[in-house]
């Protein structure tokens, strides 16, 4: 996203984005979706609910930032590297991997509309005012968002694909 980014922009970018994401997923049977393809032993069911994962911690650490407060967003012990990140992902991994298929399904849909949502209630100062929330070190909270909706669901829709085109 260029500098030149506004919330109408933004908006437009998640949803086109997540239609896209959801045009690939549309691509795979439900027997596929519960099938170890990605590394790992990942299955596509499992993709979804990291994907709602990021989304929902997003929504929460936006919530408590619009209230002017600062939101915790590690776990103890752990920091943004990549190795931290990994080790994070794994461990939601192995506490959400048996969860059923319809129920990831129905969390993936409703956590959209709730990042959708708390992405639209934010006014263009607070997204993009890379002063407006000291704590952020000069990065807007846009990034924030776009990193765990449009950004996130461009990295894993290339993935998908991918997987189809084999």
């Amino acid at each position: 996203m260029s500098e030149e980014m506004d919330k109408t922009q933004l908006i437009a970018e998640i949803q086109s984005e997540r239609e896209e994401l959801e045009t690939t997923l549309g691509a795979f049977s439900q027997e596929q979706m519960t099938r170890p393809l990605l590394e790992g032993g990942w299955t596509l069911k499992d993709l979804l609910a990291h994907i709602t994962v990021w989304e929902q911690r997003m929504v929460r650490w936006v919530e408590i930032t619009l209230r002017d407060e600062v939101p915790e967003m590690l776990p103890e012990g752990l920091t943004w590297s990549d190795e931290d990140l990994n080790k994070w992902n794994q461990q939601t991994y192995l506490e959400l991997r048996d969860r059923p298929l319809d129920d990831v399904l129905a969390d993936f849909e409703s956590s959209y509309r709730q990042a959708l949502a708390v992405a639209q209630q934010a006014t263009q100062e607070q997204l993009f005012d890379r002063d407006r929330y000291a704590w952020r070190g000069g990065r807007p909270l846009y990034f924030m968002v776009a990193a765990n909706t449009s950004w996130h669901y461009k990295e894993h829709n290339a993935q998908l694909r991918s997987l189809s085109e084999n």
